[in-house]
């Protein structure tokens, strides 16, 4: 834009001479004089050292302009008698005037300077909400880094690719959601214990209740008897994963134990993938209402909170069962630990016997056991019968 400013200053300084080489060479145009005419004539009055034709540097006759070559006197240095004024090429148009030029490079100098100044706004503007953004991000990004925590993956268990419950009391149901799986349900899950539950119903969910197992003291595995209430809660299970939820109808299932279920078809029947043989007898469950729920799985995170809900889900019937389990253990090592009585025959010659030990003829002999002894086994055995019949 400077440029602009400098050029018309030196057209108006040179005004004059600009208007009458524009003159010059518009009446030679006029006349019909050719360009390259033009351009020779000029070159020969240069030559002659003729003042105005020195002004003229270049003709760009097909854009009507011509580029004057315009000395800046007032930048110049005249205190040295050798130095000449610097030369500056100024293009203007021949169909204005030096002043109309001067005006016309004045115009593009203010629109080249508006331009500039709002370029240099816009800029501003935009870099100081640039800065604000990254501020902004920066901030966000330090507080996501202060909130974020590296929390490990939680371990897949194997019945989560299966339909699958918690009953009440603490059993696992499990139920396939294909033919493929409710195969592999029974040929690797059904161990000997669980129930294995089903509907006469189309569309039927095969259905396995795991049965719960305790480590005895002697180091066998005992599986503790499955509940009433588990039944009842993976019978509704099955029957609500099949047809008759859709059609609303009311039905029962029924449950088997691991050993009636079979692969193996009768002669001359097959059995397709996902269908079993049950042999014996089915126990049918009462009739449900079709009901499901849907749960919240969350996780504890700190030992303060395992301690708040240690006992949220407690398993009374098991509870019971290991309690029985346990006094029985220890009524078995008290038997264990009771004195055998002393059975060594005496000599012939009753030798070490005394005339009080020795039983008179016609008394009768009444031996006379420990009191504390036999009053705790009946202690214990009243406590059995009590269990038994709660149960």
């Amino acid at each position: 834009q400077e440029r602009w400013r400098e050029g018309a200053q030196l057209v108006e300084a040179h005004a004059e001479d600009i208007d009458r080489a524009l003159g010059v060479i518009n009446s030679a145009l006029e006349t019909g004089m050719d360009w390259d005419a033009l351009e020779q004539l000029v070159s020969v009055e240069q030559a002659n050292e003729n003042p105005i034709a020195l002004l003229i540097h270049s003709l760009k006759l097909d854009k009507d302009e011509v580029v004057m070559a315009l000395p800046d006197i007032d930048n110049w240095d005249d205190s040295d008698p050798d130095s000449v004024p610097p030369i500056h090429h100024v293009t203007v148009s021949i169909k204005e005037s030096a002043y109309g030029n001067a005006r016309t490079m004045f115009a593009q100098y203010r629109a080249s300077k508006e331009k500039e100044e709002k370029t240099m706004e816009a800029s501003t503007v935009a870099l100081k909400a640039a800065e604000a953004k990254a501020k902004q991000q920066l901030a966000e990004a330090q507080k996501q880094k202060q909130r974020v925590q590296v929390i490990p993956q939680r371990k897949v268990y194997w019945f989560e690719k299966f339909a699958w419950f918690i009953t009440s009391d603490n059993y696992l149901v499990v139920a396939g959601k294909d033919a493929q799986q409710n195969e592999q349900l029974v040929k690797r899950y059904l161990r000997p214990g669980d129930a294995y539950l089903h509907a006469e119903v189309h569309g039927a969910a095969t259905c396995i209740l795991r049965a719960k197992r305790r480590r005895r003291k002697d180091g066998r595995t005992q599986v503790i008897p499955l509940s009433d209430q588990a039944l009842r809660e993976a019978g509704s299970f099955t029957i609500c994963r099949s047809s008759a939820w859709s059609s609303k109808m009311v039905t029962s299932a029924y449950w088997v134990e691991s050993h009636q279920v079979s692969k193996t078809a009768p002669t001359g029947e097959y059995l397709t993938v996902g269908s079993f043989m049950i042999r014996g007898r089915k126990n049918f469950l009462p009739a449900s209402s079709l009901e499901m729920g849907l749960g919240v799985l969350f996780r504890l995170g700190d030992d303060a909170s395992i301690a708040r809900h240690a006992n949220d889900r407690r398993d009374f019937a098991l509870l019971e069962q290991e309690q029985m389990i346990a006094e029985e253990d220890e009524m078995q090592q008290k038997d264990e630990n009771l004195p055998e009585p002393d059975e060594k025959d005496s000599e012939s010659n009753g030798e070490g016997e005394d005339d009080h030990d020795k039983p008179h003829v016609g008394e009768d002999v009444v031996e006379t056991p420990d009191t504390e002894v036999e009053q705790e086994l009946s202690e214990k055995m009243e406590a059995t019968n009590v269990l038994d019949d709660d149960d």
